[in-house]
Parts: structure tokens; sequence; C-alpha cells
């Protein structure tokens, strides 16, 4: 889990920003989601142009792309921070969103980037009894319910950032070679209205995430972001289809605020959930956008994510702002009470501002 919040120390020049690909192990994870290096299909000189592709790639890296933030630096608060926790997509890291958290932080946000460990993360390390234990990206296209069991460990990742980050006591595995005193944060966070931001099977994630109930040691999500969420491991969630404890059933009948943006013909039809809320839903979009528009992909390699097919023909630079600016408007507006109603036309005419930029908004009536 990497952590983005406001500080007031700017950058050193003499110390290393960290990497948005932080060794050499997640660009070889990146690649395997693309190429799958274990698919018998794979001719040999298929795979040895994929690592040939990677290498280059992180050696440009280690020059070029890195996030410009500081590193274990004392967070700024003039009052406790607002908490999001955010869940990435197939093959996401905690920097693979790194341009939306940092945002958020600089706002006066406290954003918890969790990195799943279920084997959705294009790669990662676990901690168990002192050893390092590594672990890259796993394939299970098609096997939903190897998807599912997926879910339940990411939901209980995710509520394990939120008890730890809630807790007056100093969690175990933290910044372990790092600098940081995570006790900076004491007093300083407020849990009370807890953002969750997902994307894609992050979003699936982050649905799921809400039907769990709170209790005396978890803390409840009271906000939702979706960023075009796949809900197609849960097949079809109609009313009555599933049932009552349908995960996705169970996140409806949470009545959350939820804004749900989507590019351009993603394919997850949430009007079942929406139609029985009683809070407010929008749901936005996106014209010439894809699905990995959302990540900082088409921001940071815009010629290999066009090239590859992970970037429309939306400027990311104006979708990153209109992104940010929906966001923003979403969570102001709940804050004021605003109804449904109100906040859809004020998305679009906050969309409207972005030239060139096709939006469409619906709410819940």
């Amino acid at each position: 889990m990497r952590l983005y919040y406001p500080t007031s120390n700017a950058p050193s020049r003499f110390s290393r920003a960290p990497l948005w690909v932080p060794n050499l192990h997640y660009a070889h994870g990146m690649a395997h989601f693309l190429v799958d290096f274990t698919d018998p299909k794979r001719t040999w000189w298929q795979k040895l142009l994929a690592r040939a592709a990677y290498l280059a790639g992180y050696v440009s890296n280690t020059v070029f792309d890195t996030i410009p933030v500081s590193l274990d630096a004392p967070p700024m608060a003039d009052k406790p921070m607002k908490l999001v926790v955010f869940s990435h997509g197939l093959a996401g890291t905690r920097n693979m969103y790194a341009a939306l958290c940092s945002a958020l932080a600089s706002q006066g946000y406290l954003v918890a980037a969790v990195e799943h460990r279920d084997g959705s993360a294009a790669y990662t390390s676990v901690t168990q009894n002192g050893n390092v234990r590594h672990k890259p990206y796993v394939h299970t296209d098609g096997n939903f319910v190897w998807r599912r069991e997926q879910i339940g460990t990411r939901v209980a990742e995710l509520h394990a950032a939120l008890r730890a980050l809630g807790s007056t006591q100093q969690p175990k595995n933290v910044c372990p070679h790092g600098k940081f005193d995570i006790s900076a944060f004491q007093g300083k966070i407020d849990t009370s209205s807890v953002i969750a931001i997902g994307h894609s099977f992050g979003g699936t994630t982050v649905l799921a995430a809400t039907a769990k109930r709170a209790t005396k040691k978890s803390i409840s999500i009271k906000r939702v972001v979706l960023l075009d969420p796949w809900t197609a491991p849960f097949g079809p969630c109609v009313d009555g289809a599933e049932g009552k404890d349908h995960p996705l059933r169970l996140a409806a009948a949470a009545n959350l605020p939820v804004f749900v943006m989507n590019s351009h013909g993603w394919g997850a039809d949430l009007t079942h959930l929406y139609k029985h809320a009683n809070a407010t839903w929008v749901q936005a979009e996106v014209h010439g956008a894809k699905h990995q528009d959302f990540s900082d992909l088409p921001l940071r390699s815009p010629w290999l994510a066009k090239k590859i097919g992970m970037k429309g023909s939306v400027d990311a630079a104006k979708f990153f702002d209109l992104k940010l600016g929906l966001i923003d408007l979403f969570l102001e507006a709940v804050e004021g009470a605003e109804s449904a109603e109100a906040l859809g036309v004020a998305t679009r005419e906050l969309a409207a501002q972005y030239g060139g930029v096709r939006v469409d908004v619906k709410h819940r009536e």
C-alpha cells in the first residue's frame, strides 16, 4: 500500500523520486499481463520481443519516469484529512494511478492506494516471518470462480487498510525499509466519511466492500467512485436473479452516494443497482475514451498506449482534468447534500466546459 497525502516538503533535488515502475519485476508483470509468457500458443520470438520491449521500457522508466512526490515526508494537515481508499484494476499497482492519487492528496485527502496480493497486481511482494515472497500477475481469464475468490481477498485487504489507518496502535509491517514514522498520522485522519474509489476490477471490489457492515473494529465506506467497473465475474445481477446474498445485490442495498464514470461503450450495466437506490447516483460516459484512459499509462506513455490499443482518441490531459473535476464535483455536492438531479445538471455543465469532449450524463430519477 502506498499513502499519498499533503506535505510541506518539496521533492528534494538530491534524493531520488520514486519510480513509477518500482523495479524490473513490475515491468515483467505488466508485459506478462499483455502477452502471457505461460501461454503455449505464444511463439518464442513473440516472447523474446515482449521481453526486449519491457526491458527497454524499464531502462527508459528509470531515467525519465518518476513520481514527483517526496518520500517519507511528514504530513501537513491543519485538520484531520479525509480518507480515500483506492483499489486498482487487473495488472495495476500502487503507482498505476499516481496522478489521480497525488492530485487528491494536493487537495487535502489522505489516499491509501492498496496493491492487492490476490494475483491481480502486475507484481507485488508479501513479507512473511521476515522473508519477502514475490508474487507476479496470475492469468485467470474466463475463470470467474477464481475471480470471485479474488474479490474476497481484495475486500479483506481494503478493510485491513482502513483498520490500520483508523487504529491508534502501530500497525504491523509498516514501512519496514523506510524512515517514515506512521505515528505522524495520529489524530490527523478523519475516518467518519471514507471515500472508496476503484477502477475496473477495483470498481467491483469497492462495490463488494460496501456490502460489509461496519463493526466496532471496522470502518464504513460512505462515498463511492467507480471508474469503468468490471462486473462480469458476477454474471447477471438483475432483480432477484442472484438472491439476497449476491455481492452486488448487497452493495445495492447499502444505498451509498455513488458516482460512476465510464469510457464509451463500456459494457457494465449498473441500472439494476441505482434504480433501487435512495441515495445520490450519477453516471457519466465519456466518448472517445478507452478503459485504460483512467490509469496513468496514457499520460506517461501516450504513443505506446495508443499503439497497443489502450488509449482512446480523447486528449489524455483533458480527460484527466475532466475526471478530477467530476470527482471533486461529486464529493462537494454530496457533502452539501445536493439532490441527484441537481448534481446531474451540474455534471453536464462542468462537462460542457471541456470543448471537443462529449459526455453523456444520467442520474437516479
